[in-house]
């Protein structure tokens, strides 16, 4: 069982500061926060939607905002009570009318560029949010973990892109004011979209015990997979291997080499592995080995393996890469090219027998190797 105090040192220390969350997809990372279109906006106004219309001439939609107040104001509004958003925004039968308004200023003018629904809640919490600092990734992670689990949607949902936005190694300096059985609430809670799964899991793994190792084990053992747990795999793998390590890595293997589960469920797991050695380098270098090993003798995922070892310059495992390239099922292009690209960048004696020997029986495929490599060779120098 890993220590907490160890693995939040070893993520802070070892984690570039630049990634964002790896276990949310991309969709998620781009998406700007609240807190983010606040600083960006010259003015942001708090009010009603009103009367949504067309221009019956250019069927261009425009909708009033009736402004209650402001977050933010500017000069440009001057005595402004009603703000011309040029969007439809319907405003139908028991839509909320509420609304917050960031705005720009263009030729001397409030010039509307988002919005979002905004019942008292969105205020207070967009209120909260303002006033974080980006330096103090504690501060400003806590304030958000808070409201991860929000009644309202529109609060859970920009809290959860903090998140998604946040880099490993901010989460794990703030690990300490997760709420761990909070999180194992959400995770378990059928109406947490499946998307946010893995990042929970995650925040999880940062700030939990043995308990909650119990219960992401239990998860990712399920026979048959729920198509939630299908779908956010990678990052609960993540969290119950932070909390169990010798467990966790032993399912590590246990799923990557078993041709039998869904192609999906070992990429994610191929990318945990790959987030783990990411982060914590040498510390875990026998385990992902073991895991690169399992998928070695696999032509589907071999390609990926190889790659992966040739691109962290560890070449330990080149007698099993050399072995599998006369096999019938790694006879694919991708699969041998990779191996002779490896063989190519390997400092060990067998590779340079192994690329001698494929140079007498394939001169091309060495010669285009090569040409690649002087173009886009991103292995580390020894």
């Amino acid at each position: 069982m890993l220590r907490f105090a160890a693995v939040v040192a070893v993520l802070v220390l070892s984690v570039p500061p630049a990634p964002a969350c790896t276990f949310c997809g991309d969709n998620v990372r781009t998406r700007p926060t609240m807190r983010m279109q606040y600083a960006q906006a010259k003015a942001v106004l708090h009010g009603q939607l009103k009367n949504p219309r067309f221009d019956p001439k250019t069927d261009e939609g425009f909708t009033d905002l009736s402004i209650g107040g402001t977050l933010k104001d500017d000069p440009a509004r001057g005595n402004q009570n009603v703000l011309v958003i040029r969007a439809y925004l319907p405003v139908i039968g028991d839509t909320p009318p509420d609304y917050i308004a960031f705005c720009s200023v263009a030729d001397g003018k409030l010039s509307y560029t988002s919005g979002v629904p905004a019942t008292a809640a969105v205020v207070e919490y967009l209120k909260g949010a303002a006033k974080l600092a980006d330096n103090d990734p504690t501060v400003r992670l806590a304030y958000f973990f808070k409201h991860l689990g929000s009644a309202n949607a529109v609060v859970a949902a920009d809290a959860f892109v903090e998140f998604a936005r946040a880099s490993d190694a901010d989460i794990a300096k703030a690990a300490k004011q997760f709420d761990p059985g909070a999180l194992q609430k959400l995770i378990a809670d059928e109406s947490t979209p499946s998307e946010r799964l893995g990042v929970f899991a995650y925040l999880l793994g940062v700030s939990g015990g043995a308990t909650d190792a119990t219960f992401l084990e239990k998860l990712l053992k399920q026979s048959p997979l729920s198509e939630r747990v299908r779908d956010s795999f990678g990052g609960l793998l993540a969290g119950y291997v932070l909390l169990d390590s010798k467990n966790g890595w032993a399912l590590s293997v246990t799923i990557l080499v078993d041709t039998q589960q869904p192609y999906s469920v070992r990429l994610s797991s191929l990318n945990t592995v790959r987030f783990l050695q990411a982060t914590r380098g040498a510390d875990c270098k026998a385990e992902v080995l073991k895991c690169c090993a399992a998928l070695l003798p696999d032509g589907d995922f071999a390609d990926q393996a190889v790659e992966d070892l040739r691109r962290w310059g560890w070449w330990n495992l080149s007698a099993d890469v050399f072995a599998q390239f006369a096999k019938p099922t790694h006879a694919a292009p991708i699969v041998r090219r990779g191996i002779v690209r490896y063989a190519l960048s390997c400092p060990n004696d067998d590779a340079k027998k192994f690329v001698a020997a494929v140079r007498q029986s394939d001169p091309k495929l060495v010669a285009s190797v090569e040409e690649m490599l002087k173009l886009f060779d991103s292995v580390p120098k020894q």
